[in-house]
Formats: structure tokens, sequence, C-alpha cells
């Protein structure tokens, strides 16, 4: 790599780490695959072995590789997941100081363009899921923790339904960063949700973009207009990164 004149040179680990990600590609590796072995691999990128596992960790803390011991491990590709986004972006809001109405701020922009997505591009097998994740939302208003896990995988599979990359991981990350201040809505609200997210699958059944966009507008409008005036406090707040964990 060249470095122009008065440029810094990128630290030689994460160099690695990047010829690394390139050779698996070239290799036409993937998840479950191993990567080479130490030594092979430590003789291809022409590093120590303190720099070849110093970029193995950068790798791990990605999500792009398991670490599995025992004599036959090594490096396991992974496939890295929308938890590793929400982390990323939670460690970067918090050092920007940014409270968590930004990222209610930035969902209802964001938002309402997956819900026209999938309103184009769902298939019929995932409305049907979909409409499944709905019927399992109403079976759970009365216990909040069977609620949350159905709703959870509703917004989920409607991200995927976009058959956009970038909202499959982006929505749920936000979602998880939102999720991180402790908001459990009561049994009430719970409904109005649903009833909400109803309004949203229809028009998305429907192959209604425009109404698949204003339906979720309005659906992360009202959220955000429940906890400005429930929890001020709490959305004014800093976001805290080590509060931001992948649901079990």
């Amino acid at each position: 790599m060249r470095v122009e004149p008065g440029e810094r040179r990128p630290k030689l680990s994460l160099e690695v780490a990047r010829q690394i990600v390139e050779t698996m590609r070239e290799s036409g590796m993937g998840p479950g695959d191993r990567y080479l072995p130490e030594a092979e691999a430590m003789r291809r990128h022409g590093v120590g072995r303190g720099t070849y596992r110093e970029a193995l960790r950068f790798l791990e803390h990605q999500g792009l590789i398991v670490m599995r011991p025992g004599p036959n491990g090594g490096p396991e590709i992974a496939q890295p997941g929308w938890a590793n986004l929400a982390s990323t972006i939670a460690l970067m809001l918090q050092f920007a100081g940014a409270p968590l109405r930004a990222v209610l701020d930035a969902r209802v922009m964001i938002e309402p363009g997956m819900a026209e997505l999938a309103a184009r591009n769902a298939t019929g097998e995932e409305l049907a899921a979909m409409a499944d994740d709905l019927d399992a939302i109403e079976h759970g208003l009365g216990s909040y923790r069977v609620f949350s896990a159905a709703y959870e995988t509703y917004w989920r599979h409607l991200a995927e339904s976009s058959h956009n990359e970038l909202f499959a991981f982006l929505s749920p990350a936000l979602r998880a960063i939102v999720n991180s201040a402790g908001f459990a809505p009561d049994e009430r609200y719970r409904a109005e949700v649903l009833s909400r997210l109803r309004a949203v699958h229809a028009a998305v059944a429907a192959r209604d973009p425009e109404g698949a966009r204003a339906a979720m507008r309005e659906l992360e409008e009202e959220f955000g207009r429940r906890l400005r005036e429930g929890y001020p406090r709490q959305i004014a707040e800093v976001i805290d990164w080590s509060d931001v964990r992948e649901p079990s």
C-alpha cells in the first residue's frame, strides 16, 4: 500500500487483517471454513506470530472469525451480523456524545423506506412468515417476554424482506440500541403497537409502497412521541455502548 508524504501509515496488524479478508475472498472461503494454519498464514502475510494474532483478534471483534480451541482449532470463518454493527454504531455514538433521541430521529427517516422496499420486494413466503409473527405477537400480548421475542422476530423478517442487505443489518442494529435503554411498554400500548404493525403489514402485502411508507412513519413517530413524553430524561442521555447487547 502506497503512503503519501504526510500520511500516517496504517497499523501493520490492520493491514494483515485486510489481507486475510482478501485471501478469504480469493479462495472462496465462507462461514464454517477454517482459515490457513498459523505457520502457513504467517508465511503468506510475511509477519510474525504477534502481528498475525493481533490481526485475528481484530477480525474476531468484527465477528468475522471465531477462534476454535484445541489441536485442530484455529480461526473459523463466521458470518458477521447486525449485533456487530449495533456495537460499532453505539460505540461511535457514545464518543460523539449522541443521545438516544438521535437514533429515534434516524429511525423515523430510515424505516419508512425499508417498509416501502418490503412492499416492492417481499416474497409470498416472507409475507406469510410476517403474518405468523404478528399472530405470535398477539398471542403474547399478556407477557412482555413472549411479546418482545415475537416482536423482534417480526422486525427482523420485515428488514430482510426489503431485500436490501444494508437494511437487514441496520434496522435491527438501531432497534437494539434503543432497546438498550430498557423501555418496556405496558399491555395496552403493546396492543396499539400490534394494530399499527398490522397496518404496515397490510400495505406491504397489498404491494402498496406509499401506504407502507406512511404506515411505518406513523408508527415510528408515535413511538418517538411516547418516549419523549414518558421518558424525557432517558432519551436525552448519551448512548452507553456497554448497554447494547444482542437479545438472548
